[in-house]
């Protein structure tokens, strides 16, 4: 794990590696099916479910960073293999791994 500026969030985040990711994909995976399991057993609204339903994955994420992410979702782009290279310039991430320039300083790869 490292910590790499998220454009998305507008922060400096933890970015998992992929053995890192291979042990939270399975709790967000299947998001319609995990909502749906835990509406059924809890008898919640939509809101509700969508607030614990993924505990368990943002647990899972603070306990491999120790970074409080509250929002599910934002974990699916924190991993480090949906970016490119370091920018030798700024440092910063490129977007994709197929990205020709920085975003951040216009550095052409």
């Amino acid at each position: 794990m490292k910590t790499y500026y998220c454009w998305r969030c507008e922060t400096e985040v933890p970015m998992l590696e992929e053995h890192e990711w291979e042990q939270i994909e399975p709790l967000i995976k299947g998001q319609a099916k995990i909502l749906k399991k835990y509406r059924e057993e809890h008898r919640c609204d939509i809101k509700t479910a969508t607030e614990n339903a993924f505990l368990p994955a943002t647990e899972k994420y603070f306990h491999l960073t120790g970074y409080k992410e509250s929002n599910f979702a934002a974990i699916y782009h924190h991993r480090l293999s949906s970016f490119g290279k370091e920018c030798q310039s700024c440092g910063h991430l490129l977007r994709t791994p197929k990205a020709s320039f920085c975003a951040n300083c216009g550095l052409k790869e």
